[in-house]
């Protein structure tokens, strides 16, 4: 009987559990390992929307070279005549395994309700179910409103058309020196500085529409400054409106060819903390490719292949990489 009573003596004795300070041990522990494999993990999902992002401009190369080879050329940056003003993304929609939407466009008509100079309104009713159509190949998953415009209802997308350096006549839509702009019929045999050192297209930020929770930074990011009329963009007019309006709807139509929505231009390096701008009719601007994928933005070239651009690349070889036969000699960017 004693022999049993000290074993179970014993055995009340080694039961314990943890003491305040062992405790707070194990959870400073805990904290550590959590703080050191948190950003790893963020960094895996970084890098594997960036893959889904630079994939998504691989099916847009692969359509643009699809839609050359059946017409010789590359399609429109921005369709023409008014009204039939579409975006690049339109032309491109069979070959993106999007012909349903393709079918309820119809070309003749306006790709939204828009008005120009004199009052004139060009309905966009016929377009409607295919504007608002959301495209997933047309969204970067890094992007907060890649699914779309707060506020909008329309389809967005991240991705724009490159128009050339922004040089010629402050961006102006018409006859630029790069491959998408006012019925542009660019075909690889006009770009002579090599398909390979020229940009087809780019990245950018989504608007924030209705939502205004952004600080300085997203604005300047996500904003663009919008001028009076038809007025010439330059810095200075530009620099006069930073106190006056601002365009918050930028990418929230796919379907319309224009600085606003679908197209852009390498006066600005990527992601420079710079506003962009452009005029009232969206046909002349300053612009730059934006993204949030740390310090890159991803970048099609003329030949289908995709690259992340750095930030700091020189102004004058990212300008150099936007003209189609400018004849500037890029070796390595």
């Amino acid at each position: 009987m004693g022999s049993n009573n000290r074993e179970k003596s014993a055995l009340v004795v080694s039961k314990r559990g943890f003491t305040l300070v062992e405790l707070l041990v194990s959870i400073a522990i805990i904290g550590t390992l959590v703080s050191i494999l948190l950003p790893a993990v963020q960094q895996a999902r970084e890098a594997s929307r960036r893959l889904v992002c630079s994939n998504n401009l691989r099916q847009l190369g692969v359509a643009l070279h699809n839609y050359h080879s059946a017409n010789q050329r590359f399609p429109p940056g921005r369709g023409d005549p008014t009204p039939g003003v579409f975006s690049t993304h339109a032309f491109l929609l069979p070959y993106l395994e999007q012909g349903s939407v393709r079918q309820g466009i119809d070309f003749t008509k306006a790709p939204t309700t828009f008005s120009v100079a004199g009052g004139v309104v060009h309905d966009g009713a016929a377009n409607f179910l295919a504007a608002t159509t959301r495209l997933a190949v047309l969204q970067c998953p890094t992007d907060a409103f890649a699914a779309g415009v707060p506020g909008s209802e329309f389809g967005p997308t991240n991705y724009v058309a490159n128009a050339g350096s922004g040089l010629s006549l402050w961006g102006s839509l018409t006859d630029a020196d790069g491959v998408f702009f006012k019925g542009s019929r660019i075909g690889l045999r006009d770009v002579v500085d090599g398909s390979t050192y020229t940009v087809a297209m780019s990245e950018r930020l989504n608007g924030p529409g209705t939502d205004e929770s952004g600080g300085l930074e997203a604005d300047v990011q996500r904003l663009m400054l919008e001028i009076p009329g038809g007025n010439d963009t330059t810095p200075e007019a530009c620099a006069a409106s930073s106190s006056g309006n601002t365009y918050r709807d930028r990418g929230a139509k796919w379907i319309l060819g224009n600085y606003g929505n679908t197209l852009y231009n390498h006066y600005y390096a990527p992601n420079v903390a710079t506003w962009d701008c452009m005029n009232l009719q969206q046909q002349k601007a300053l612009m730059a490719a934006r993204s949030l994928h740390p310090d890159v933005v991803a970048t099609l070239l003329c030949d289908g292949g995709v690259r992340l651009t750095s930030n700091a690349i020189e102004q004058t070889i990212w300008q150099a990489v936007a003209t189609r036969q400018s004849g500037e000699v890029v070796q390595d960017w």
